[in-house]
């Protein structure tokens, strides 16, 4: 034992040393599809542009996206422009502005070498300059000038209405007077930083030095602001104030920074889940060294399945989203262990043992036998529904999204480790425990009995519940549809009686004969039920029949007797509940119905097929991941740029490229691992040309047909595909031919020659003096013509459609296809006028690369059902032998995980990244209540020969249903802890596990139970051998020995008849 806690620890401790639990740093690149289509054609446009711009590199004179950071000031005192708020909001720019290395990230000019004034800004706006960082008090009429000027800016022409509407909230034109009272500002810094060729060389270096420059930033705002955040708790979801004034800040590597310390601090939840399922298992166990050691296996299982999965496994990739493993290991394992104690508990009855102590065996020997018979009675249910829940884990690991890819492999290899540490290390810790403290009567022990007063009839000797249980003692005919046996309930108690050893001398005593053959049903018991989610403290059918039997003595054994310890009798409080409120609910009986089970599966039924048509209504989320709470400053922001702004941002809607002369890119030895190192290179065609009339009309007719370009989606705008405004597109042809013709009097770029043509062309897009007429500067001219080793490898068109980034995202998906159809119209013209040297071009786009992110989450979830559910029936049916029982279960399993997904939907959310993961693993979980129960209801008629439904499900009820229920609150209550967590993934996948498992027990126990006691088969019916013999099969399975009775053959299909029915129960 202690061997393998060593071995686990030196494992961890070299996992620690070598870095394995060391999280990776996030990448831009981490949740794309790397093999999918947009991502291929979006990168080789990116790769291109990033080989033309090295030898010619502009360092930070473009804009980055990464970098670009936003304010927004609200001010309810109506005109936000006034002089003190001027003055406030100039201040507040200002931290920003004067913050530690901003002189090494800001925008350079082309010509001075200098900072660029950022012209989007309040204190530009109306100081002219941010050089100023005193921001002093301006004139309250310098302040009310120059806002009418930007509010006239409105309506004199489109430029002076594109930068005066940058500062505007939507309803300002709506006012009279026009004003507004929300304003924004926008600093953007330069890209690529120093050391780097382009804004596409090496960004995961470079968003890490953004990122740096960013944590400065942050300190500087929260000392600004007076902020300070507690735990579970972001200072950014609180108001931040100044002078009235509602201030909000926002940059991606801050919503990054944030989210690693949300997430840092949320991991500390796991300690109140640590703790709730340590206290569960202390009270189930009531042993602290049993409990202590079972929690320390279930720990240490995690770091060992880390090392495993990046040492043995080669997966690099760990990040937050791994870390919920341990709440999901934490319920499974406890339930594990609670089997194999459960087994060990039950084995001191096992007629091997029994027959070891008569013959004076020595204790080792007696214990060892024990431990041989605990091990074999539960290594199989342990073994069954670890595979399924394995199973569905790496069903989600064959998504295309590399980090739910992961995760889902990390789960299952968590849960593979923790079954083999569960049967090699708990038979050895629960041996330990026996020898150190049980022997010695050193453990904490509860034992609950019934008191004899209380729970006896008035008339008889029996308990109360055994007499409500108890139906006609009338003896129907073997094989009818409710075959009741005489008084099964008083047999029952004369099987526990006989198991514990306090048999009385009575007039209703078996002879010796029987009292054997009622020890081999016990043993019969405890070797065919499955203690998977386990439950101690006799949440199965032995321990409730303890409780229950007739004649105890105030549970101690007479004098001489073998008596088992208390831990070994103790019941809970699930027991009672199963006993004097679900089974006696579920068996009332109307004549021949059971209208409680009835009315359950009824309404079960229903609300099923209502949870399913919501269901199909589950669509991506329109927008990205997000891992912030929604009142978070840097959720907010990003929201209200979108929403209460008037819309004029180039960054509002969705950009394309068309390149030409593209072939593809190449992953070459790219690990999807690691996603942000070596992403592969593109490849160019080997006879591009552009020289000829023919590429160059193709250019000018693909400009041409982007602008006229009409789009009838619902994710378009105003009609049309581009969006109509000036320099929405970026066409450098028309440009280049106007500069050569001025440059070469009598020649044009069709008369000319090849080599003058390339010559001036590469001169053009070099030139750095001036800035076209169509607004074109020298970084886009670097990106469109693309001269690698001074030759011409590809040209590009640029635009910005009318699609916005915010629209949703089945809207943008179809919009895709008028991009895919301009292409198309493109490439079929270059056939037309025989312009093949240009190659063919397409759509590249980094907001179908979102599209394809969120239709990857949503294919990886389809796929995953189309794996998991195949794989739970054939589970089911080998597990319960009986394909009636597999079908009732996998139908269950099905309504589970659509009310699962039905609630999503009412609660408003969409199919994002927690919510495929918890649909996937929805069936592992169900599957295993719905094994157990169905198990316990054949093992009724091979155990104990019953054949009835009703007696089946009292067997199956009192036997499994405190146990399930038990494994559930284990579950359950490791999850809870998630709902307080600020990092948005955990509190959502806590929520879907803790209706998850509360969707599996309720239907397990009402809707499945319920179908098998008013339909279920009745003796051996709809088992396999049963089929078998139906086909004739059945004297080649008396020979193999695998049909062992007549009785299968023997079983009526007909409905019985009225007199064949069972008599209403007492």
């Amino acid at each position: 034992m202690f061997g393998i806690f060593i071995f686990c620890f030196i494992v961890s401790i070299s996992g620690l040393a070598g870095g394995a639990f060391t999280l990776v740093e996030p990448t831009i690149y981490d949740w794309v599809v790397s093999d999918g289509r947009a991502a291929l054609e979006s990168e080789a446009v990116k790769d291109a542009e990033n080989r033309a711009s090295q030898g010619f590199t502009l360092v930070r004179e473009q804009d980055s996206d990464i970098g670009r950071f936003w304010m927004t000031f609200d001010w309810d005192g109506g005109d936000i422009f006034t002089a003190p708020n001027v003055k406030t909001m100039c201040e507040v720019e200002q931290v920003f502005l004067n913050a530690k290395d901003y002189g090494r990230f800001c925008r350079l000019n082309a010509t001075t070498g200098r900072c660029l004034e950022p012209t989007l800004t309040v204190t530009y706006a109306f100081y002219g300059t941010v050089a100023d960082s005193s921001c002093p008090l301006l004139p309250e009429a310098q302040v009310s000038n120059r806002a009418r000027e930007l509010y006239d800016g409105l309506t004199i022409s489109n430029e002076t209405r594109a930068y005066s509407a940058f500062f505007m909230e939507k309803s300002t034109e709506e006012r009279t007077p026009v004003f507004t009272s929300r304003t924004r500002s926008r600093i953007d810094l330069g890209a690529p930083l120093e050391g780097f060729t382009s804004i596409y060389d090496e960004e995961a270096d470079q968003q890490k030095d953004y990122t740096e420059f960013y944590e400065d930033v942050s300190k500087d705002y929260f000392d600004a602001f007076n902020m300070e955040s507690v735990w579970l708790h972001s200072a950014y979801r609180d108001r931040q104030q100044r002078n009235g004034i509602t201030c909000k800040w926002y940059s991606r590597p801050l919503g990054d920074i944030e989210s690693t310390e949300l997430a840092t601090g949320d991991l500390l939840l796991c300690i109140f889940s640590l703790a709730f399922v340590y206290l569960w298992m202390l009270y189930q166990m009531r042993s602290f060294f049993l409990a202590s050691f079972c929690m320390l296996q279930i720990i240490i299982s995690l770091p060992v399945s880390i090392v495993v999965y990046r040492s043995v496994f080669q997966v690099s990739y760990f990040q937050f989203i791994h870390i919920l493993v341990i709440f999901l290991i934490l319920g499974i394992g406890a339930d594990d262990v609670f089997v194999m104690n459960d087994g060990w508990r039950f084995s001191a009855d096992a007629v091997e043992v029994k027959e070891l102590e008569k013959a004076g065996a020595d204790r080792d020997t007696i214990l060892e036998t024990r431990l041989e018979v605990a091990f074999t009675s539960t290594i199989g249910a342990i073994f069954t529904t670890s595979f399924t829940t394995i199973v569905s884990f790496l069903a989600t690991s064959i998504s295309p999204i590399m980090p739910i890819s992961t995760f889902g492999l990390l789960a299952a290899t968590a849960i593979l480790l923790n079954f083999l540490l569960v049967i090699t290390l708990i038979p050895a810790v629960i041996l330990t425990n026996h020898y150190w403290f049980v022997e010695k009567q050193c453990c904490i022990y509860s034992y609950i009995r019934v008191s004899d007063d209380e729970d006896k009839d008035d008339d008889n000797d029996q308990p109360k519940y055994l007499e409500e249980g108890k139906v006609d003692e009338e003896k129907s005919d073997e094989g009818t549809s409710e075959d009741f046996q005489k008084e099964p309930m008083k047999d029952k108690a004369y099987v526990a009686a006989a198991k514990n050893g306090k048999m009385k001398e009575t007039k209703d005593r078996p002879d010796e004969k029987d009292e054997m053959k009622l020890r081999n049903s016990v043993s019969s018991i405890e070797g065919k039920i499955p203690h998977r989610l386990g439950s101690t403290g006799g949440s199965n059918l032995g321990s409730l029949q303890a409780m229950i039997s007739v004649g105890e003595e105030k549970g101690h054994a007479e004098e001489g007797e073998d008596a088992a310890s208390p831990a070994e009798t103790a019941v809970s409080g699930l027991d009672w509940f199963i006993a004097r409120a679900y089974q006696p609910a579920m068996t009332v009986k109307r004549g021949k119905y059971y209208p409680v089970a009835i009315a359950a599966v009824a309404f079960f039924l229903t609300y099923a097929i209502i949870s399913l048509a919501f269901s199909t209504q589950l669509t991506p989320p329109d927008d990205s991941a997000q891992f912030l709470p929604k009142d978070h400053m840097l959720v907010k922001v990003p929201d209200e740029l979108q929403e209460e702004y008037i819309p004029g941002e180039f960054s509002n809607f969705a950009e394309v490229q068309y390149p030409f002369g593209l072939d593809g890119f190449d992953r070459g030895d790219f690990d999807r691992y690691k996603p942000g190192e070596n992403r592969g290179k593109v490849k160019f065609l080997s006879d591009f040309d552009f020289f000829p009339e023919e590429s160059q009309r193709l250019f000018t007719f693909a400009c041409q047909a982007a602008q006229d370009r009409t789009c009838g989606y619902d994710a378009c705008n105003f009609g049309r595909f581009m969006l109509p405004r000036p320099n929405a597109i970026k066409c450098f042809l028309p440009s280049f031919q106007k500069w050569f013709i001025s440059r070469n009097p009598g020649l044009t770029t069709f008369n000319c020659s090849r080599s003058q043509f390339y010559s001036e062309l590469q001169l053009y897009r070099n030139d750095t003096s001036t800035v076209s007429e169509d607004g074109l500067t020298t970084s886009d001219k670097l990106a469109l013509i693309g001269f690698v080793d001074n030759e011409l490898k590809y040209v590009r068109i640029d635009f910005y459609t009318t699609i916005r980034t915010d629209e949703a995202t089945i809207d943008v998906a179809d919009a895709r296809n008028e991009a895919d159809d301009l292409a198309d119209m493109i490439n079929n013209h270059k056939n037309t006028i025989g312009a093949t040297a240009m190659g063919d071009t397409y759509s590249a786009s980094q907001t179908w690369v979102g599209v394809e992110v969120e239709f990857g989450i949503l294919e990886g979830f389809y796929s995953g059902l189309a794996i998991c559910f195949p794989v739970a029936f054939v589970v089911l049916i080998f597990a319960t032998g009986n394909l009636l029982i597999a079908v009732y279960a996998i139908i269950t399993i099905v309504f589970i995980v659509v009310s699962v997904l039905a609630t999503i939907v009412w609660d408003g959310g969409t199919l994002g990244i927690a919510e495929a993961i918890a649909g996937v693993i929805v069936i592992g979980f169900s599957v295993d209540y719905c094994l157990h129960l169905g198990h316990s209801f054949v093992d009724a008629y091979h155990g104990f020969g019953i054949k009835s439904r009703g007696e089946r499900f009292n067997h199956a009820a009192i036997g499994m249903g405190a146990t399930v229920i038990a494994g559930a609150i284990t579950t359950f209550g490791a999850s809870l802890p998630l709902l307080g967590a600020q990092f948005q993934f955990f509190p959502t996948m806590g929520g879907l596990m803790a209706a998850t498992v509360a969707f599996s027990i309720t239907f397990s126990l009402l809707y499945f139970m319920g179908t098998l006691l008013i339909g279920g088969p009745v003796g051996g019916a709809f088992e396999l051998k049963w089929f078998a013999v139906k086909c004739g099969c059945g004297p080649c399975l008396k020979k193999c020995g695998c049909l062992k009775t007549e009785e299968p053959e023997n079983i009526r299909l007909t409905k019985p008849t009225m007199a064949q029915q069972p008599s209403k129960p007492k």
